[in-house]
């Protein structure tokens, strides 16, 4: 089955994987929720208490993981 990666501690959007169906929910940073379009200058961001993305501006994300640049 399709799935989306994300990252746990930060819940940004990290790609696409196959897993066995029955074992996707014992994966840590896995779902099985699309992640939504997003433009130039956003990322997906995926929330693990309310299982949803959102779209988070880069500029946003950056602060959030202390990046100054």
């Amino acid at each position: 089955m399709k799935a989306y990666m994300y990252n746990v501690e930060s819940g940004l959007y990290e790609g696409e994987t196959f897993e066995d169906d029955h074992l996707i929910k014992y994966v840590d940073g896995l779902t099985t929720t699309s992640p939504p379009r997003h433009d130039k200058g956003q990322v997906p961001v995926f929330d693990r208490n309310s299982q949803r993305w959102s779209v988070v501006p880069l500029t946003e994300m950056k602060e959030r993981l202390g990046y100054n640049n």
